[in-house]
């Protein structure tokens, strides 16, 4: 429990600084709710669950064409249970190409809650690949394990309107 408590403190705390120079600087602040679904993709099988997905994601323009991008991603399957409860915080740096293409990578963390108890899984790498239209993101992404890098991955596709 300590663990996740010192990572959403220190998101919350990378959010309020990073969006309170970005303010202060004149720099460009996005906020965004997005909308998916992943499955897994690797040597355990492929294809053979669905996993929906939404939350809240802030784009802090650090310059024209980069800004980084913490995300909460809360996590369902098919019949929309919550139990467990699966949060997927994390923080990716993208590069903004000409035309509203984008690429980028950061790091994700599981943190899953249950019963009364919760529990962390290892730091995941997250790479992602999108457009940026006026006020629409579309996003396919890769989560894989850093034990097995690209053995035991999970791939998604997921759809934000940004405010």
């Amino acid at each position: 429990m300590k663990k996740v408590m010192v990572m959403v403190v220190a998101a919350v705390l990378a959010v309020g600084l990073g969006t309170g120079q970005a303010f202060a600087q004149g720099k460009k602040v996005e906020f965004s709710l997005n909308v998916g679904a992943m499955t897994d993709l690797g040597e355990g099988g492929s294809f053979s669950d669905v996993l929906f997905t939404f939350g809240p994601q802030l784009d802090i323009h650090l310059t024209k064409s980069f800004m980084i991008s913490p995300e909460i991603m809360i996590i369902t399957d098919d019949s929309f249970s919550f139990d467990p409860f699966l949060l997927y915080p994390g923080v990716l740096l993208n590069y903004t190409a000409k035309g509203g293409f984008f690429a980028g990578a950061g790091v994700v963390l599981p943190v899953a809650f249950w019963e009364g108890e919760t529990d962390t899984g290892d730091l995941l790498p997250k790479i992602n690949l999108g457009y940026r239209g006026a006020h629409v993101n579309v996003t396919a992404y890769l989560l894989t394990d850093t034990h097995s890098i690209f053995q035991y991955n999970l791939i998604g596709l997921s759809l934000g309107y940004r405010f």
